[in-house]
């Protein structure tokens, strides 16, 4: 079934973005989330999640309580989309620290290697990544996680109408994009989630737009797409349907006793940083989680300045997959659940998706006890001693 509170026929055709107008701004995604594993897929059980979530303490912060610059890398679209009302602020001086915006584009390889550079203090990547850099020894920065940014994006677009579910995928050719990254992974999750593992026929394509050709030509295609694609595909495709969210499917799996879900992006910090500048980190995770508010509660406006921003491309399409695009902003034991869930789940795929070993409870950043609700700007350094009681 289509999701409930998507856009009616008429407010669509209102909206609707030419495929010219349109290319530059998706094909520059892509890449969005696509992680080359060198290691063949190789399917086992789900790695345990063991030793339960960290603890989350009641400490103070760590480090100065000085405003400080901060370096923030983003990528491009959904991980960003949300962020807005944070960039604003940002750049209206109305936030305690200075925090440096870069929008990098959807090349997060580059962004990766950059933060391992010292070039950022903060970036968003995809979910997998930052476990990778977390099992490297060779690299220059230790990471931590301090929060998830987007849920699954992924979605059945089909011109078939007797495709309804997910057992209506089985004995079919479904096409996608992302093979060997995060999108594969958690297709390939779900699918078996379902007991679909072996009875759907999964063939990939380099870019979004050789699938949505095929939706174009191909009668009763099927295929899996991740916004803000399947809203391109509604302006392209004659008789789209969406009929399964696979996020909702992963969370649906009989399988998922442990409270995984299907994760898109996360964002991770300089350790160091971290431990020089934690009131930086929780004034990030403030605006961060009041600016995903805001987005999910004003969609309009928000999509009003995504071009402004440089944040997504094009204002109506975002409008119209924002609703769609998981905006989260995880932080603590929800993070940690969800997050380790869904990398023991790919690493069941695949050990190389999350660097050949699951990251243990260091990874995972746990602010104090009250302290995301601490007014910084109220605080002085003799504060700092009681900063993480409740």
């Amino acid at each position: 079934m289509l999701p409930s509170n998507f856009p009616d026929a008429e407010r669509r055709s209102s909206q609707t973005v030419t495929r010219r107008r349109f290319l530059g701004a998706l094909g520059a995604l892509t890449s969005l989330n696509m992680l080359t594993a060198c290691a063949a897929r190789t399917p086992r059980d789900p790695a345990p999640v063991t030793g339960g979530p960290p603890r989350i303490e009641n400490r103070p912060l760590m480090g100065s309580l000085d405003p400080v610059d901060v370096r923030v890398g983003l990528i491009l679209g959904p991980p960003s989309m949300g962020l807005s009302q944070f960039l604003l602020a940002a750049q209206a001086g109305n936030t305690y620290h200075s925090f440096e915006f870069e929008v990098t584009g959807i090349d997060f390889a580059t962004l990766a290697a950059r933060f391992n550079r010292g070039e950022f203090d903060i970036v968003t990547l995809p979910s997998n990544i930052g476990a990778v850099l977390y099992n490297n020894d060779d690299i220059n920065t230790e990471v931590r996680v301090i929060n998830v940014g987007n849920l699954g994006v992924l979605y059945v677009a089909t011109t078939d109408p007797n495709i309804t579910s997910m057992n209506d995928l089985r004995g079919r050719t479904v096409y996608s994009i992302g093979q060997h990254g995060t999108p594969e992974f958690t297709i390939a999750t779900v699918l078996d989630g379902y007991g679909l593992g072996n009875d759907v026929d999964m063939s990939y394509r380099a870019t979004p737009f050789e699938v949505l050709n095929l939706l174009q030509s191909e009668e009763n295609c099927v295929a899996v797409l991740p916004q803000p694609f399947v809203e391109l595909a509604r302006t392209m495709v004659d008789e789209l349907f969406t009929p399964v969210d696979l996020t909702a499917a992963w969370d649906e799996m009989p399988s998922n006793t442990n409270r995984s879900q299907a994760v898109t992006t996360h964002t991770i910090v300089n350790r160091a940083f971290l431990e020089q500048h934690e009131s930086a980190v929780i004034e990030y995770l403030q605006q961060a989680g009041s600016s995903v508010d805001f987005t999910l509660d004003n969609i309009e406006a928000a999509a009003a300045v995504q071009e402004e921003l440089g944040t997504f491309l094009n204002n109506e399409v975002a409008a119209a997959a924002m609703p769609f695009c998981s905006l989260v902003s995880l932080t603590g034991e929800v993070m940690h659940d969800s997050l380790s869930g869904f990398l023991s789940a790919i690493y069941s795929q695949n050990p190389a998706a999350v660097g050949g070993s699951l990251p243990d409870n260091g990874f995972y950043y746990m602010p104090p006890i009250g302290a995301l609700e601490l007014d910084l700007p109220t605080l002085t350094e003799s504060d700092r001693v009681s900063a993480g009681a409740s």
